[in-house]
């Protein structure tokens, strides 16, 4: 009796396909279903969201509490000007960026303090955005909460504070603080006054002031951040009714404070990525993303990522006004809408964890994650570089300005980028920097080398001022002279056309 033979297509693969072929290839498939899934999931997001920002218009109004900007007529010339920016003085917890104070106050005590001085901190002097404090939530923008804010800062670096004491002391000298994007709650005449309590200084001494810019002597100094679409303030010149949220601020509050409490080693450099906008790419190009506590990691700042990108930024009213919604009859309303607002930061939080949780569970990744990370490490260079180069182009663009024409240094911080550039005619566009540290290369953990830049501006005999970008070394010798040393891939052209 013949029996037949089984179908050989059934129960073998084909001679021409390998099984390792196959699996790879089943494994690319539902790598690309994923990836449409989620490329459909954000385009629905991104729908939705520009839906709410039509429906959900927010008309910002001006409070009394601004801060005026600093013209020709308050610069006195004759003073050596002397300008450091972003040193992010936080609350001394992890999250605080700040970690030379002995540095700084030999600069101040040995360096600055040394002849007839203007101090100028040019914007994000003071970490208001990471500091957390039992008896005040964080999304609360009061004054009160403003000042018990800088309270936990002063303390964290009262060496510091003391150094700018004494300097103040001085009657030939003037500390000038400018505000920034980190520190916009300086508007606040209560976070003014304890700053100005702490420095022994009484009500409108002169010899502190604050300002949004500063014009005058052959100098434009501005923190920078105007330039910056996520942290570009509507309403800059200050405080506003609902107290206005940039983007860059709603991504340190909601994503980066959350990530940095995290145990993975990276998690305290996340805070130092410019500009916001490449926080989603500086995250995919981290190394070791097949490793299980870096996927979770990742994962965690990609959702919260997205749902910062894809919601508008949430304008908060102010305690008068929600008080008055409490004991208004509208409290039927109110109450569940107030409810739900205060819990979204977490609910959002909570979800990003759920991803992070299930991205460490998933087995080793094909090879495709090395090529994601390689890509992720290209696009987030190429935006970095645009991004200082933008800021560049926007000072050349203003020095072109009639008002500006008389003008010879051009000064900004935020990119956290110290830089040197030539406009013509004798004119210098100069980024001072920051003193916090940072990173150029996550793999290599390369720093900057130059740690402590700063700008020294003396006016010549004829009133033309003459900057030059310093490096402070420490009291035992005198400062050197600031060299380019960015990254091959970031450098560009010493001259902006």
């Amino acid at each position: 009796m013949m029996r037949s033979r089984p179908n050989q297509s059934l129960t073998q693969p084909p001679q021409h396909q390998q099984p390792g072929i196959t699996i790879l290839r089943a494994v690319g498939i539902r790598l690309l279903r994923m990836l449409l899934r989620v490329v459909w999931a954000v385009a629905l997001l991104m729908l939705l969201r520009w839906i709410v920002l039509r429906v959900r218009r927010i008309r910002i109004r001006p409070t009394p509490y601004t801060t005026p900007p600093i013209g020709p007529e308050a610069i006195d010339t004759r003073r050596r000007r002397i300008v450091v920016s972003d040193l992010h003085l936080g609350g001394g917890d992890r999250r605080d960026d700040f970690c030379d104070d002995e540095a700084l106050i030999s600069f101040i005590d040995q360096y600055v303090n040394r002849e007839p001085t203007e101090l100028i901190l040019a914007g994000d002097t003071f970490e208001f955005l990471q500091v957390s404090l039992p008896d005040v939530d964080d999304n609360e923008w009061s004054a009160q909460a403003a000042a018990r804010r800088l309270e936990a800062i002063i303390n964290a670096h009262a060496g510091v504070v003391a150094a700018l004491r004494r300097f103040v002391q001085n009657t030939s000298n003037q500390l000038t603080i400018l505000i920034g994007n980190h520190d916009f709650e300086l508007h606040y005449p209560a976070a003014k006054m304890v700053l100005r309590q702490a420095l022994g200084l009484p009500t409108d001494d002169p010899r502190l002031r604050f300002g949004i810019s500063y014009h005058g002597g052959g100098v434009y100094i501005v923190h920078g951040n105007q330039f910056d679409p996520w942290n570009r303030f509507v309403n800059f010149a200050g405080i506003s009714e609902p107290f206005e949220v940039v983007r860059g601020t709603q991504l340190v509050k909601e994503v980066i404070n959350d990530l940095e409490d995290d145990p993975f080693p990276l998690a305290p450099l996340i805070d130092n990525i410019k500009p916001s906008s490449a926080f989603f790419w500086y995250l995919m190009s981290l190394q070791r993303l097949r490793d299980p506590d870096a996927r979770r990691f990742v994962t965690r700042g990609i959702i919260g990522f997205l749902q910062v990108t894809a919601w508008a930024p949430p304008h908060h009213l102010s305690s008068e006004a929600d008080e008055w919604l409490k004991h208004s009859p509208f409290i039927v309303f109110w109450q569940p809408i107030a409810t739900f607002r205060r819990g979204r930061v977490a609910r959002h939080q909570a979800i990003a964890r759920q991803f992070g949780v299930a991205a460490e569970a998933v087995g080793d990744l094909p090879e495709v994650v090395d090529q994601v990370r390689d890509e992720a490490r290209r696009q987030a260079s190429r935006e970095v570089t645009a991004f200082n180069d933008e800021i560049a182009r926007e000072m050349a663009q203003i020095a072109r300005q009639p008002p500006y024409q008389a003008d010879r240094l051009f000064v900004c911080g935020h990119t956290h980028l110290a830089r040197n550039i030539e406009l013509g005619d004798g004119r210098r566009y100069i980024n001072t920097g920051t003193w916090t540290d940072i990173v150029f290369d996550v793999e290599t953990m390369r720093r900057p080398s130059q740690r402590y830049p700063f700008l020294e501006i003396v006016n010549d005999s004829a009133g033309t001022p003459h900057g030059r970008l310093l490096v402070w070394h420490g009291p035992t010798q005198p400062p050197q002279v600031w060299h380019d040393e960015e990254p091959p891939q970031q450098r560009r052209q010493s001259r902006v056309q």
